[in-house]
């Protein structure tokens, strides 16, 4: 981020008669300080719980803060880098305990500030047109940064007695790539972008994009199938209507009394209406439709039995 003026401050500082090397650690401490502290800022601003979850349901507000705040953590990091690299330059000839401790401190808050940007990409990315893969860019750019950083602390020969350097590796799973493969899911289109992240980037997102298929699949197959509707769903909505109870004279019904009054008209359990004479039961539904005839005898043997008078003593 500011490598290369400090590069140029630790060379120009060195020409100035005098105390030229406390000037130079002077000038670059307070610097280190106040990017410490300016990294130190963005992570105590991250979004709590909460917020992550009006984040997540797309609160407009907090959608556009949480945007904002995301960049400031993507920069911590990149101050958390320069932090340790500068730091790595002094400790060649300087020895102090603090420069270790910042050393220390530098990767610790570098970590702490990709996962938290991580969880705040995350949450972006789960709100509607909350997070776009070029949003992301910055982030792989950093995380890119910090580990050729660390690969060159790892390298770097040291005077002898000097203190060793204590590699601060990044978080595992590598952030953003989750949140990446939320966005290409939502939105397919977005899958081009991907073109222009590093191959490396590219290849561990489809992997989650892959996976979050998989996990659509598999909670399709575990819900219960919904349950099966014969006919009408609108009709089976409805409760089921008794029978009625009351004969409709009408077809059939009305030509057969025509011709001839029935002895009598009963109602049956089964909901048809006898239309009883001398040769049968006519039986007919509540519309007077004929369902059938039954002859004199079965009709008989049809009816319930009449009450009987009790014994007598």
């Amino acid at each position: 981020m500011r490598r290369s003026f400090f590069t140029l401050l630790l060379l120009g500082t060195g020409c100035i008669a005098g105390s030229s090397t406390v000037q130079r650690d002077d000038r670059l401490l307070r610097e280190l300080t106040r990017q410490e502290r300016w990294a130190q800022q963005a992570l105590d601003a991250r979004p709590d719980k909460e917020q992550l979850e009006s984040i997540r349901g797309g609160d407009f507000g907090s959608v556009g803060a949480a945007r904002k705040e995301l960049q400031k953590l993507i920069q911590a990091v990149d101050r958390a880098t320069w932090i340790r690299e500068t730091t790595a330059e002094l400790m060649q000839n300087d020895d102090t305990p603090q420069l270790v401790q910042g050393f220390d401190r530098a990767g610790r808050l570098r970590n702490d500030a990709l996962q938290a940007a991580d969880e705040l990409a995350n949450a972006l990315s789960e709100a509607k047109g909350g997070l776009t893969i070029a949003d992301l860019r910055p982030a792989f750019e950093a995380v890119r940064k910090a580990q050729a950083s660390e690969d060159r602390l790892a390298k770097l020969p040291l005077r002898p007695a000097a203190p060793r350097l204590a590699p601060t590796p990044l978080p595992v799973p590598r952030p953003f790539h989750q949140a990446a493969a939320k966005v290409v899911a939502a939105n397919p289109e977005s899958a081009k972008e991907l073109d222009k992240l590093a191959p490396e980037d590219q290849t561990k997102i489809r992997a989650r994009l892959a996976e979050l298929d998989r996990d659509k699949e598999e909670q399709k197959h575990a819900e219960p199938p919904p349950p099966a509707v014969i006919g009408n769903p609108t009709e089976q909505a409805t409760e089921a209507q008794a029978p009625s109870t009351t004969l409709k004279i009408a077809g059939d019904a009305a030509s057969l009394i025509a011709k001839k009054a029935p002895i009598s008209i009963t109602l049956r359990e089964d909901g048809l209406f006898a239309l009883s004479y001398q040769d049968g039961d006519y039986l007919v539904d509540p519309e007077g439709n004929l369902v059938r005839k039954e002859p004199a005898d079965a009709a008989k043997a049809a009816a319930p039995p009449t009450a009987k008078s009790p014994p007598r003593k």
